[in-house]
Formats: structure tokens, sequence, C-alpha cells
């Protein structure tokens, strides 16, 4: 049920009001689907405010004429990336060049020590790899092997609750 055409349809209207779309899930079932976007606009974070604003949009388009793509009876989550944004594209891994990842692919990577999971700095993008160093170690993920990725956050200590 996921095309790019529909993709780029959601794209178009996030990026008509000033929003970058983030991720885009279809789930449900076929009579009832489940439509979950993640916007985005940097540099600034996501509001409540921005969500319900997109919300109503996608609706309207999505309500148009009786029967949009999805048909009359969906439901839609609007939401920000959150603390743990999901990395898909070439695009949203470039974006987050020096960030703690983690990520998962679909079995054993031969050319990485058989490894699965991959928790450490995302390095690079390049050449359709993931370059991850994990605690020293640079492991190229080949990026069709990802079956998951995301932005693993780190949370500081707060030096004055240490006394």
């Amino acid at each position: 049920m996921l095309t790019e055409s529909l993709v780029e349809a959601f794209r178009t209207r996030l990026e008509a009001l000033g929003f970058d779309l983030a991720d885009l899930r279809i789930g449900g079932t076929p009579n009832r689907p489940l439509v979950q976007v993640r916007i985005d606009c940097p540099p600034r974070n996501v509001t409540v405010e921005d969500c319900s604003r997109v919300s109503r949009a996608l609706e309207h388009w999505l309500d148009a004429d009786g029967a949009g793509p999805l048909g009359n009876r969906y439901v839609l989550e609007v939401s920000s990336p959150g603390l743990d944004r999901p990395l898909r594209t070439p695009e949203h891994f470039q974006k987050v060049v020096g960030s703690k990842v983690r990520v998962k692919t679909f079995g054993p990577v031969p050319e990485c020590e058989n490894r699965k999971t991959f928790v450490g700095i995302l390095k690079a993008y390049e050449n359709g790899e993931v370059v991850v160093d994990v605690d020293g170690k640079l492991f190229r993920v080949p990026h069709p092997q990802v079956s998951k990725a995301n932005v693993e956050p780190v949370f500081e200590s707060f030096p004055q609750l240490n006394r």
C-alpha cells in the first residue's frame, strides 16, 4: 500500500506547509489503515501545535472527494521523529553524522564479523554503506542489509544532581 508516489504526495504536501517528511508508515488493516507520519522542521523542534496543524491539513487532503488515496476509513497519527529518530534514507544518515546510532541488519553481515547489531558513532554514509565506529573499530554496513536504524539517545548526567 505504501508506494513511492504516495510517499511523494505526502512529502509534497508537508513541504508546502514548511515541514520535512521524516518517516511514513502505513499499517493497520486494509479496511482501516493506520497512517503514521513523522514530521521534522529543522532547525527548530516540532511542537504539538505543528502536529495538530499538519494533521488537519493531511486530513483535509485525505478526505477530499470522499475517497482520498487511502479511502475514507483510516487512522492518522502525526508526530515528531523523537529522540530516537528513525534513519532510513541516505539523507537521514548524512544529517546525523557524528551522532550515536543503533543499526540492525536482517542477518549476520560476514564482512562485519557476522554482527547483526552495531551501536556506535556514525562516521559517514558513503557508497551505499553506513560507516559506524563501534568502540574504535570501523564497520561498513551495506545499506540494503539494514533492517532498522535510529539515533541512540545520549543522556548527559547533571553535575548539580551528583552532590
